[in-house]
């Protein structure tokens, strides 16, 4: 079995037994050169390769974050709990200001990065700077619970709904942190929902977590443009969850369900069998009329999204593992996992999710160790790092595809791990480790 460079071994070594929280970029590089490594682009990938495997938190991709080089993601989360358990920021549903962040983070261990922790958490979602303020923001899941009054035009809706097998919680407060621009007067949202307003189009967007549901209204000029925005952030949440499972239900249009608010639905798929069998008529099982299944995917679909500017469409991408586990130790911070029963009533669903589908599903409540594995893949680079990498020839063609294979191997390993409750973590990990040390002829390392 070829094995990693005994430089990357050593540079890992030296990062877990560092018994700081954090160390700056260039305390990383330097470590980097003190164990053989010439070229930026060698130590850039290594990091992007050690933050997939969890040893550190890096994110190259951000001009504030990827100066520094989290050693411990714990630090990260514990800060995030400081803020969500103030009690402060409790009776202010959720609202806080930087001036609050420096009593609350007023440990040393926070004291200087404070902007860092900030950034960190709305790039997880868990807060959102309210438009207009100076340096005001909102930590959706403490909004108020309680649904505000308001008043909604039932005439030529777009309706949609999802469904889901399992549903993880924080979905809907991180589509109001994504969407919080648009927020109707900026105070049509609570915990479970939001209105938006844009292009005199509204949207309604509710959570109905014991149904496993979410539900979307849209009533205005341009309901289909507007319906189109939702759904792709909606994806992109989606799917940075690993096997999630969850149905699109289209509403009927037919004489009978048409304008009206409890039409009968049909799930997305279902319809795109029938287009594919050029089966083009569907019967309602409220009215028993036949409908045409093109009109139906057509009422709630839109042009192609290359058609949408730039800015307001992205590409979805999957997180790591190690950012899921940030996500799951935070736990009450997004909302997915509640600390007493709750805890207890994810557990027993997502196994009754997985004996269902016989898959291994790790997205929620996963628990990645500190040696485990996380994802294959690093998003793109930006800016002044991103430029000094581009100038560089790339590793060796060999070298990158070893890495993907031992990072495959050890992504399987870590979920096996996970699935067996952690019986073998100590044996994955000792595995992984001799991996470095084989005397069988190892890829090219930095001089």
């Amino acid at each position: 079995m070829l094995a990693l460079p005994k430089t990357w071994k050593r540079v890992r070594e030296t990062l877990e037994q560092d018994e700081r929280n954090y160390i700056s970029l260039e305390e990383y590089l330097n470590i980097c050169e003190e164990n053989g490594f010439t070229r930026l682009k060698d130590k850039l990938q290594l990091s992007g390769y050690l933050h997939d495997l969890g040893v550190c938190l890096h994110f190259q991709d951000s001009p504030l974050l990827k100066n520094t080089v989290i050693l411990k993601p714990k630090w990260g989360t514990d800060a995030v709990y400081k803020v969500l358990d103030d009690k402060q920021v409790i009776n202010n549903l959720g609202e806080f200001t930087t001036k609050a962040l420096e009593n609350i983070w007023s440990d040393e261990q926070y004291l200087f990065k404070q902007a860092e922790l900030l950034e960190l958490m709305m790039r997880f979602k868990l807060c959102y700077k309210i438009p207009g303020t100076k340096d005001t923001y909102i930590a959706p899941q403490l909004l108020t619970k309680t649904k505000p009054t308001y008043n909604w035009d039932t005439t030529d809706n777009l309706i949609l709904r999802y469904t889901y097998e399992f549903m993880p919680k924080g979905i809907i407060t991180q589509l109001i942190v994504a969407m919080h621009q648009d927020l109707y007067k900026q105070q049509y949202v609570w915990r479970s929902g939001v209105l938006l307003d844009k292009d005199d189009t509204l949207v309604e967007v509710i959570e109905y977590y014991d149904k496993r549901e979410i539900k979307i209204r849209v009533t205005g000029k341009r309901k289909k443009d507007l319906l189109t925005i939702i759904t792709h952030e909606l994806d992109k949440i989606h799917h940075s969850y690993q096997r999630l499972k969850y149905s699109q239900l289209i509403p009927c249009n037919c004489s009978l369900c048409k304008n009206n608010q409890e039409p009968h639905f049909y799930k997305f798929e279902e319809l795109q069998r029938f287009k594919e069998h050029q089966q083009l008529k569907i019967q309602c099982r409220n009215s028993f009329e036949m409908v045409n299944v093109l009109g139906l995917i057509d009422d709630v679909t839109i042009r192609h999204k290359s058609e949408l500017s730039d800015a307001t469409l992205h590409t979805p991408q999957q997180i790591t593992h190690v950012e899921q586990n940030f996500y799951d130790k935070v736990g009450v911070a997004t909302g997915k996992v509640d600390r007493t029963q709750d805890l207890k009533d994810v557990s027993l669903e997502r196994d009754r999710y997985i004996n269902q589908s016989r898959n291994i599903n790790i997205s929620d409540n996963a628990q990645v160790t500190a040696s485990g594995a996380g994802a294959l893949s690093q998003g793109n680079n930006q800016g002044t790092i991103a430029n000094e990498i581009n100038e560089n020839d790339s590793l060796p063609e060999r070298e990158s595809k070893i890495v993907k294979i031992i990072g495959t191997v050890a992504a399987i390993a870590t979920i096996l791990s996970l699935f067996f409750g952690g019986i073998f973590s100590t044996e994955v990990k000792e595995w992984f480790d001799n991996l470095f040390d084989k005397d069988t002829p190892s890829i090219s390392e930095p001089k």
